[in-house]
């Protein structure tokens, strides 16, 4: 008999950063995507319940603004359960600075965003890791859109990968949470939305030129994809 569906838990803090191409990812490998928007209104569970994996998206929001977005401390209260669970988690960009901050990392902000199809310099340590070893080369080009960022891992962490400018570009915390400042699941669509709308794109630019530039690097797109179906494959094997 097969087993039957694993389920992973997807927190979407804003339209405009949707899942993309993790939810076909996710359902190429016969998991089960929960979406919850709750910025819509869906309210995140109490805890992990059955769920198998947890991902927590982007979003243009501060990631200390709770406030403005009161189901944020809830999102870091799942991250600390998730590792606590040792659940295969990914974060990332906003769901990156949120796991570090639920994990006594720190956060910060550079002087300059760093918007579009940027490169990035893996460790020795992530050529080897399950996750980010997918990426295939030590200098990928990923797609970036943030000017908040991780100033300082938590605890138990390897550094997996640095930015252009130095900063941390991703990061494992302990053996099962994967944070990453850039976007994997990143459609040329949501490139062109974020183009559009983000106060973080310099003035001038075209928006349809971000998303050309991710149109026309496959390898970031295979990259991202790669990188995801590796997490996938955490969720299924963990």
């Amino acid at each position: 008999m097969d087993a039957p569906p694993s389920d992973v838990l997807v927190i979407e803090h804003e339209a405009d950063c949707p899942p993309g191409v993790l939810a076909d990812v996710l359902a190429e490998a016969g998991l089960t995507l929960h979406l919850h928007r709750p910025y819509r209104g869906d309210q995140l569970p109490v805890d992990l319940g059955t769920f198998e994996g947890l991902v927590v998206l982007g979003g243009g929001m501060d990631a200390r603004d709770d406030a403005e977005h009161p189901w944020l401390p809830q999102t870091r209260r799942l991250l600390a359960l998730a590792l606590d669970r040792h659940l295969p988690t990914l974060g990332i960009c906003l769901g990156a600075q949120l796991a570090a901050s639920a994990l006594e990392g720190r956060i910060g902000r550079r002087d300059q965003p760093l918007v579009g199809v940027t490169p990035i310099t893996l460790t020795p340590e992530s050529r080897e890791d399950p996750v980010t070893g997918a990426l295939g080369t030590e200098q990928p080009a990923v797609v970036s859109w943030n000017q908040d960022t991780v100033t300082a891992l938590p605890p138990h962490s390897t550094l997996l990968a640095t930015d252009a400018d130095g900063g941390i570009a991703a990061f494992r915390t302990g053996t099962s949470l994967w944070a990453v400042q850039f976007h994997p699941e990143a459609t040329a669509p949501a490139v062109e939305t974020w183009a559009r709308t983000s106060r973080l794109t310099p003035k001038g630019t075209d928006p349809r030129e971000p998303a050309a530039a991710l149109t026309t690097s496959p390898s970031t797109l295979a990259g991202g994809r790669a990188l995801l179906e590796a997490f996938a494959q955490q969720v299924i094997t963990d």
